[in-house]
């Protein structure tokens, strides 16, 4: 089976989940007689680069609209790689639509991750991404989202996709080995990826002055705190106990195995994988009640209405007071992680290729 993707993640992030999950899926496609490729002639991702020969673009040049430039370019390369037709299923990466003249009858697969830009439109590029999504919903032959709880949110926005719609949940990579960490808090909670929007990270920072003094809220990734959020720390009385690093995958698991608790105040997700990367440490994921956690983190996990501070910091308190409780969290944890498995995501993926076939 030959397999065309697209550009379009692999133009615009050099880390990203999105572009994650889809290297994921090519390196066990590797060994299933899939012969994949993605149609782009430069890119600057850093999970494809890991996979495959790929020349940068511009490496080590930053300018305004060096995406932009980057994503025309690999637009061409794209709709030559349709023209040619040499492909047997095409797989999109991202939201952007392909008309049925340029996919020309061959089967067109998209993966939806979530619905955010839908559900909110006050997001930076909302809008334009909501009605892109919404062609690309249109277009393909089968969808497929990452949980049970972004298929309903999709058959909810778009009754007409129902039957094209496949349930297939991401996986999880533990790294073979795991880098020390200098500088970790003694006793700290963890907070993975971007704080802002939806994110709801203001509840977490909020939570964290009804807890003892000696517990930290480590922030991986993300980005510097904002000034906004340095004040925010300041007024709470916390400035001293939160803390911002990079760091690489292996550095990362470290830091879930030595956290005393995983803390996900999202207002919505498509997946949310902290949350199974945590478990997979043995680090109790303290989530938000929405469907979507609920779904993935099951009875592993500790939940709070997403908007009220005082229940997080309960529910955190829970976690760090009580080992039993905590000891059954991680065993119930360890009985899920079977589901989350990128080899049964390709395989099942390859099955929604097959219906097309």
């Amino acid at each position: 089976m030959r397999l065309l993707c697209d550009h379009q993640i692999f133009s615009s992030f050099r880390y990203s989940g999105i572009s994650r999950y889809f290297c994921e899926l090519f390196e066990e496609f590797n060994s299933m007689a899939i012969e994949w490729r993605v149609s782009c002639y430069f890119s600057n991702n850093a999970f494809l680069e890991e996979l495959t020969p790929v020349r940068r673009f511009l490496p080590g040049t930053e300018f305004r609209g060096k995406n932009r430039i980057l994503e025309n370019i690999n637009l061409i390369a794209t709709r030559r790689a349709l023209a040619k037709g040499d492909f047997d299923i095409f797989h999109s990466t991202y939201s952007k639509p392909y008309l049925p003249k340029y996919t020309r009858g061959k089967p067109y697969v998209i993966t939806v991750q979530d619905l955010t830009h839908e559900k909110f439109p006050e997001l930076p590029t909302a809008k334009r991404e909501a009605a892109e999504e919404k062609l690309s919903i249109k277009y393909a032959d089968r969808i497929i989202t990452p949980s049970q709880a972004t298929a309903d949110d999709l058959i909810e926005l778009y009754p007409e996709a129902k039957e094209k719609v496949r349930v297939i949940l991401d996986g999880v990579k533990i790294p073979q080995t795991l880098t020390p960490v200098d500088g970790l808090p003694g006793k700290y909670i963890i907070h993975v990826g971007t704080r802002a929007f939806y994110r709801n990270f203001t509840t977490a920072a909020k939570a964290m002055r009804y807890l003892d003094k000696d517990i930290h809220l480590l922030c991986v990734g993300g980005g510097a705190f904002t000034a906004s959020e340095l004040e925010l720390f300041k007024s709470l009385g916390i400035e001293t106990r939160v803390h911002q690093m990079r760091l690489d995958e292996s550095q990362l698991f470290f830091a879930y195995r030595h956290a005393q608790a995983l803390i996900f105040p999202s207002l919505a997700e498509g997946f949310g994988l902290p949350t199974v990367e945590a478990m997979s440490m043995g680090c109790v994921p303290v989530l938000s009640d929405i469907a979507c956690f609920r779904e993935i983190g099951a009875d592993a996990a500790l939940y709070f209405p997403a908007l009220d501070d005082r229940a997080c910091a309960d529910a955190l308190e829970r976690v760090l007071s009580d080992p039993a409780l905590k000891k059954l969290l991680q065993n119930n944890a360890d009985l899920q992680m079977p589901r989350f498995n990128w080899h049964n995501t390709a395989l099942d993926t390859l099955k929604v290729y097959q219906e097309l076939l």
